[in-house]
């Protein structure tokens, strides 16, 4: 969204709905939190963790402790190509019986306790 790739106007349609008071919930997970920042710094974006945090209003930032983690880890023996950041997002997304939003086709065959939904 941030970048203006395809599929971040599902990502924008969202937040849209959190900012009008919709019963919406989302998270993120501080390793993607990570990631975000990462990928703006080696864009050249100027944008500040508090600018993204008032970009990403009402997204809840969910610590990275040793339950997600472990249960992280427990992905990468059937999913081998999945990086970190990919495990993150799905032991969130297991863990909060929620809905876990990618562009990475590669995600409809993982194998783990969590809905996938392939934004493009």
């Amino acid at each position: 969204m941030i970048l203006k790739e395809p599929g971040g106007e599902r990502v924008s349609a969202l937040l849209d709905a959190i900012d009008l008071g919709k019963p919406v919930q989302v998270a993120i997970s501080a390793v993607n939190w990570c990631e975000i920042l990462s990928k703006l710094h080696r864009e050249n974006r100027n944008m500040t963790a508090d600018e993204l945090a008032a970009l990403l209003s009402g997204v809840e930032l969910v610590p990275f402790e040793q339950s997600l983690a472990e249960l992280a880890a427990s992905y990468a023996p059937a999913n081998p190509a999945f990086s970190l950041g990919d495990r993150a997002c799905l032991a969130l997304a297991a863990t909060f019986k929620a809905k876990a939003w990618t562009t990475d086709k590669a995600w409809a065959r993982a194998k783990v306790g969590a809905q996938i939904e392939i934004l493009r």
